[in-house]
């Protein structure tokens, strides 16, 4: 798992894994606790022993369909049968999303159902990531589609997913990234995307009533996932329009610093007990050219080394994915490193788990 010759970092710029275990599935969430959880198409896995052993907890229902494409690895990619978002409920349940809607199971229950959405006479867009609040509260917002420009929604659930309720549509935006609650500011983050003045950063009131907009309309506030460093949230970009780079934005004026770059577009980061983990993927763009989706480790979220990197695999990028090394949402208390493959050589469809290497050092 060490970076080979190929990569060409210099030696200060790579670090070693030692890998635990590996298996099939993609890894969705992790939690303070050490809990992880795995999609295994639409099935649903925890482990609470860092991915010695797996127990099936829930499943999002399966049409005939994709009950057909299960056993064919790329048509599950063609068909995107995966669990792309998941929440623990404070109940102890369960709420989920994958590209045909939003799932909620109560405890125990082994199938989970639609939750009920107040959507109006307006399609829903599934969401991309699923967010826990203070209280408890369940909030998401569409991922919308560039065939169909609308008003984007947020909604908010308060019975743990079994129902939830617009609260804010925001206009001239493509998709509502991600919303993060901050802890010490007392509010959340929305980040959205795509182009033009619709990638942002904007703020949501705790209590759901008041929304501005923090920065908005450059690809330098494009982001899908961002650490709180108190002061400063840092993250990665995710745009093919310009080269990516690393952001530090700082939380009371909107200043930005640009600290390095990357070779690829980044949807997925998370933070394993003092590792700060980001990947970058291979889309398709005339300014990202590398053909590589790597993972970076960092301890200060600013130095970064490269610990893994997989070679997009020769599968159509826009029919059957592209090419990423995938981390879960949330965050654990413990150093276990835990990433899986989509369309990438060696990985795709699998789970890694891993350590820093003895002896390496971020």
């Amino acid at each position: 798992m060490a970076a080979s010759a190929e990569t060409e970092l210099p030696s200060d710029e790579s670090v070693a894994l030692a890998v635990e275990g590996r298996f099939p599935g993609r890894v969705v969430l992790a939690e303070p606790d050490g809990a992880l959880y795995l999609g295994r198409n639409y099935e649903i896995h925890r482990s609470e022993d860092g991915g010695r052993s797996w127990q099936h907890v829930t499943s999002m229902p399966l049409d005939p369909l994709r009950r057909v494409a299960s056993p064919s690895r790329l048509l599950c990619r063609l068909a995107r049968l995966e669990v792309r978002a998941l929440s623990h409920t404070d109940a102890g349940g369960y709420v989920a999303s994958n590209r045909q809607g939003v799932f909620v199971a109560a405890p125990g229950e082994r199938l989970m159902r639609p939750s009920v959405i107040e959507a109006g006479d307006l399609p829903l867009m599934p969401p991309m990531r699923i967010t826990k609040g203070p209280n408890g509260e369940i909030l998401w917002g569409e991922y919308g589609s560039p065939k169909e420009r609308r008003p984007v929604r947020i909604f908010v659930s308060r019975d743990d997913g079994e129902s939830f309720q617009l609260i804010r549509a925001l206009e001239d935006i493509l998709h509502v990234h991600n919303v993060v609650w901050d802890a010490r500011e007392g509010h959340y983050w929305v980040l959205t995307g795509d182009f033009d003045p619709e990638p942002g950063i904007g703020r949501l009131s705790a209590d759901l009533q008041h929304f501005d907009w923090f920065v908005r309309g450059e690809q330098r506030y494009r982001a899908v996932e961002v650490f709180d460093m108190g002061d400063r949230l840092v993250y990665a970009t995710d745009t093919q329009l310009e080269p990516n780079g690393l952001i530090s934005l700082d939380k009371s004026t909107g200043q930005t610093e640009r600290l390095r770059e990357f070779g690829g577009s980044c949807i997925y980061a998370c933070q394993f007990g003092g590792i700060f983990a980001l990947t970058t993927s291979v889309e398709p763009s005339a300014v990202n050219q590398s053909q590589h989706s790597e993972l970076w480790l960092s301890r200060d979220a600013e130095h970064w080394r490269r610990a893994w990197r997989g070679r997009k695999d020769r599968w159509s990028a826009y029919y059957l994915q592209f090419g990423s090394v995938v981390l879960p949402s949330g965050h654990t208390d413990r150093e276990l490193i835990v990433f899986s493959g989509q369309a990438v050589e060696g990985l795709d469809g699998r789970t890694t788990v891993a350590r820093l290497a003895p002896g390496a050092d971020l």
